[in-house]
């Protein structure tokens, strides 16, 4: 890979958690990128909260939704979308936001030899712990909107960072920015893998 953004996001969103968050691509991602992306994002924004309760609330907020979509990923999605089974959060709206709002890019980086690498640059000196939660949600919520392969994918994500956190090192390991992401990557393909040589 050469050097230089492959692409970049611009975030909008409130303090206010009922305002909708408004998701803007900036230079063109592969469908199949975007999940090697939220997995990146979200072992940053776990190792940034640490402890925080925040922190512990994501996680089990997008594991109870993993649990639960797992066993829908091989069903039609136009049928799991109708249902609702597709929001990562029920009071989570992707549009114009209302009232003032907090501008976060978010560019992902590519080093040559390296693995790439997101960077968030925002407006605020410190953005709230909640505020970097939610980062992780609407940019889930942008890709599942309009790639059902990430739908697919994510809940079998998620499930593997759970893994990489209880088995391997927790997310305030500088390690597991890069190899949470990786772990999950790894079972995802072996899941898949296992799946489609049984229906095979």
């Amino acid at each position: 890979m050469g050097g230089g953004p492959l692409t970049g996001f611009e975030i909008q969103l409130s303090t206010d958690a009922s305002s909708p968050v408004m998701v803007s691509p900036q230079g063109e991602l592969p469908e199949y990128g975007q999940i090697w992306v939220w997995d990146l994002l979200y072992a940053r924004i776990m190792h940034e909260l640490g402890e925080a309760q925040e922190a512990s609330a994501l996680r089990e907020q997008l594991e109870l939704w993993a649990v639960n979509m797992s066993s829908k990923i091989y069903q039609p999605f136009d049928h799991v979308r109708t249902k609702g089974h597709l929001n990562l959060d029920e009071t989570l709206r992707l549009g114009e936001v209302t009232g003032p709002a907090e501008r976060v890019r978010l560019t992902v980086d590519a080093a040559t030899g390296e693995l790439p690498q997101v960077r968030l640059e925002t407006e605020a000196t410190d953005l709230p712990p909640a505020m970097r939660a939610r980062l992780v949600l609407a940019l889930g919520q942008y890709f599942i909107e309009g790639n059902d392969l990430f739908a697919r994918e994510l809940p079998i994500h998620i499930l593997a960072f759970r893994k990489y956190y209880a088995d391997v090192g927790p997310a305030g390991d500088p390690e597991s920015l890069e190899e949470a992401p990786l772990f999950a990557v790894r079972k995802a393909l072996e899941y898949f893998q296992s799946a489609t040589r049984s229906s095979g």
